[in-house]
């Protein structure tokens, strides 16, 4: 999954520092970074019918320099590199890239949060996720938290450290499932096993006693299965089963345990394979202040 990954940028206040954070993936195979910067033109075009000039040479250039100290430190790790300059609407030129680059992950993310207010996943990373057919890690290198009337900042340095992986059982769970034993060489050494026992809405027949135990058993027995399975790949595990609304507790349990990275499929039971992106994955990276790993 992480032989050649694709990182686009718009050479972002943290995108660099993201670009480092994922040197680690080498210890899981990573080998080609394909770093790509996209002149959009749907954004010139809104320049243009403002009536301001735009010199489109001269962003090419300004983005070859940049691109030049992604290049030299990727180098200086031993991670082959190659640099695309492409023109055309950013999601559209994201995509066709990854194709023709054939990358199996693509970098994408909103990188900051603001301690004002609830600020969603940018439309351009929620665009990637619906329409691209990839795993896309979300990166959110940089947080701002608030505690106590004191903002802090929190940086992620070792991203692959503790992972949460929740699981509503789906085929989709079980693929995301299987990118996780990748990141064991990548510094990967913790995993936390969820799954969140849905809220019943209010006009739904609410079981008995006997099934909703029975239910839970089940429930319990499938982590115990799952906790056995990453031990076995070398883990330290532990389980989670918790009530409530999915993304929320995903997105407790995730703060309170202090996880580096959230892996989860990109939908649930139900849905087609691959047509949708699932409310419960959306809203996890719309609100989790943690990167979340996407698998279709």
């Amino acid at each position: 999954m992480f032989a050649r990954i694709l990182f686009p940028t718009g050479f972002d206040e943290f995108a660099f520092a993201t670009l480092k954070s994922l040197a680690c993936l080498k210890r899981g195979g990573l080998r080609d970074v394909v770093l790509l910067h996209v002149i959009d033109t749907e954004g010139l075009s809104a320049v243009r019918e403002s009536g301001l000039p735009v010199d489109t040479d001269k962003l090419e250039s300004a983005a070859k320099k940049e691109l030049a100290v992604y290049e030299q430190y990727l180098q200086s790790e031993g991670i082959g590199v190659k640099s695309v300059i492409g023109t055309g609407p950013l999601v559209a030129t994201i995509l066709e890239t990854a194709a023709r680059e054939s990358v199996s992950l693509i970098i994408a993310g909103r990188q900051k949060r603001d301690v004002l207010g609830e600020i969603f996943v940018g439309s351009t990373t929620d665009r990637i996720i619906r329409k691209s057919g990839l795993p896309v890690l979300v990166a959110k290198y940089h947080v701002l938290t608030e505690s106590n009337g004191t903002v802090t900042e929190q940086f992620c340095s070792d991203l692959f450290r503790k992972i949460l992986y929740p699981t509503d059982w789906s085929a989709c769970a079980d693929r995301a499932k299987q990118a996780i034993p990748l990141l064991r060489n990548a510094g990967a050494s913790e995993v936390i096993v969820a799954h969140v026992m849905e809220e019943l809405p209010p006009d739904a027949e609410i079981p008995s006693h006997f099934m909703e135990k029975r239910l839970r058993d089940k429930n319990l027995e499938d982590l115990d299965a799952l906790r056995q399975e990453f031990e076995r790949a070398g883990f330290t595990v532990s389980v989670r089963l918790v009530s409530g609304r999915p993304f929320r507790e995903i997105n407790r349990i995730a703060t309170e345990s202090e996880v580096s990275l959230i892996v989860m499929g990109s939908h649930g039971r139900g849905l087609v394979d691959g047509l949708f992106w699932g409310s419960v994955s959306q809203r996890v990276v719309e609100y989790s202040e943690k990167p979340v790993l996407v698998v279709k």
